[in-house]
């Protein structure tokens, strides 16, 4: 596992608008100050919102047989928003930040505010779900709880989608080495403590500690990966 920084992200300098923290990971209200720059889809970045539609045609094609799907921290909604408009299927989503409010009035998905799975424990059962890009947010004791709690709850597929990992190459841990010698020394700015990247036998570790027994992956056209699981 190796932990990254940010100083900005679609451009936009962090320290503009919120007090950088390099110990503790970005929370919900870092999120919604963030996004409230933005008033739609349309204004995020080009490049983003193409990774993301990626993502969201790949999840409509795993979900085939489904009618339903839960989707666990849906960020702003733009996966989901793209299945609402392509399909049928009536989507569940759940976010702790208020990001969410570019999808909250559409008639086939309901948006809850709140945690997997205590937000949702007077909800019928789904037997589809998915998470995008939420892995890199929790440490080590964090995921592997998560993880029971997905595998608790008894889906019939499940999907950790747009996992970006770590290569495991001795030139990261180096990097990441120095730059932190710097940034004690107060040469270096390392910026917003962000989050984590493992590998993929890291990640199929703590799926297997979970309990799963059946878990492939693959990547996404724009190279992230997903990882498909099944009790």
């Amino acid at each position: 596992m190796r932990k990254l920084w940010q100083t900005k992200w679609f451009g936009i300098q962090f320290n503009d608008f919120i007090d950088v923290d390099s110990v503790n990971i970005a929370d919900e209200k870092f999120y919604e100050k963030f996004y409230e720059k933005f008033k739609s889809f349309d204004d995020l970045p080009k490049n983003w919102v193409s990774n993301k539609l990626n993502v969201a045609k790949d999840l409509l094609e795993f979900s085939k047989d489904y009618d339903e799907v839960l989707s666990i921290g849906c960020g702003n909604g733009i996966i989901e928003d793209y299945i609402s408009n392509n399909s049928d299927k009536f989507i569940l989503a759940i976010e702790p930040s208020n990001n969410s409010r570019w999808i909250e009035n559409r008639k086939n998905i309901k948006f809850i505010s709140g945690l997997f799975p205590k937000s949702i424990k007077n909800e019928k059962k789904y037997q589809f779900g998915y998470c995008s890009s939420i892995d890199y947010v929790f440490n080590d004791e964090q995921y592997s709880d998560f993880l029971k709690i997905v595998f608790d709850y008894k889906f019939d597929e499940f999907y950790l989608t747009e996992i970006f990992v770590d290569d495991g190459s001795i030139k990261g841990y180096i990097k990441m080495f120095f730059k932190n010698i710097l940034s004690i020394l107060g040469i270096y700015d390392k910026g917003q403590f962000w989050g984590y990247l493992r590998t993929i036998d890291e990640h199929s570790s703590f799926l297997k500690g979970a309990g799963f027994k059946k878990i492939e992956h693959g990547q996404h056209d724009h190279g992230s990966y997903w990882i498909k699981i099944t009790r």
